[in-house]
């Protein structure tokens, strides 16, 4: 079994990967957002920002995208996967960025979660292999409570119906056995997607806030997929998802 160095400083951390970066003028010449909202379902979120006035980032974040009227919020696209967001991630921290929302799609695991549902995770089970390197293994590691409890109590100020509970994260769909599946639904686990734990490893690990919720787009509660055939209540449950993400970053 090889040795945990999770204590143990690495040769590379994200500062140096900044420095490195100061000296070739690829760091942005913007200051960092306080806030930064993890976005990756890059066909909405181009349809969002024709309807919003931003300014694009320059330098390594130049998919981060600063909102006019939320000045210390920046909505950004770095891709798919456990592992590519949370080097992101990790860089943002290193510049100066405080606290992240994470919203997307997931798959639902249980027949209350239907297409176009909001789910607040509250944990994850480390299905990927990302979290491995930030915390030593255990089967759930546990959303950041402050801005949890902040997109809930935005959820139920609004009226809007919400499930909250755990998902399955894991590195590839196609890896999801049926057995395996049955096995997470008699524990009670909502979703299946593929970063909410690496991303709750890099919270807990350097010590900041985040929190991550879904819209429903596909379904496997029958044990068998079912596509996402409601596109207009998948793209109203991402709308739903960014207002609250607005308003709970301006909260205190």
């Amino acid at each position: 079994m090889a040795t945990p160095f999770h204590d143990h400083p690495s040769i590379l951390s994200p500062s140096k990967s900044l420095e490195q970066k100061r000296r070739l003028a690829r760091l942005p010449t913007t200051s960092a957002p306080k806030t930064v909202i993890f976005c990756n379902q890059n066909h909405f979120l181009k349809k969002t920002l024709d309807l919003m006035s931003y300014r694009q980032c320059d330098g390594c974040f130049s998919k981060l995208y600063y909102l006019t009227e939320y000045p210390e919020v920046a909505i950004a696209n770095f891709g798919l996967g456990a592992s590519v967001i949370a080097l992101k991630m990790e860089e943002l921290i290193a510049w100066g960025v405080e606290q992240f929302i994470s919203m997307g799609t997931a798959g639902s695991l249980q027949t209350k979660a239907k297409i176009g549902s909001l789910v607040v995770c509250e944990k994850a089970i480390r299905g990927e292999s990302t979290s491995q390197h930030y915390l030593p293994a255990t089967k759930y590691i546990h959303a950041p409570r402050r801005m949890t409890n902040k997109l809930q109590l935005q959820l139920k100020k609004e009226n809007i119906p919400f499930l909250i509970g755990s998902t399955w994260t894991i590195d590839r769909f196609q890896e999801q056995a049926a057995e395996e599946i049955a096995l997470y639904q008699k524990e009670g686990v909502l979703t299946v997607e593929s970063e909410t734990a690496a991303l709750f490893a890099v919270a807990h690990f350097y010590q900041v806030d985040l929190s991550a919720f879904f819209t429903i787009s596909d379904a496997y509660s029958d044990l068998i997929w079912q596509s996402n055939l409601e596109e207009e209540n998948i793209e109203k449950g991402l709308r739903t998802l960014l207002k609250i993400a607005l308003a709970a970053s301006k909260e205190e």
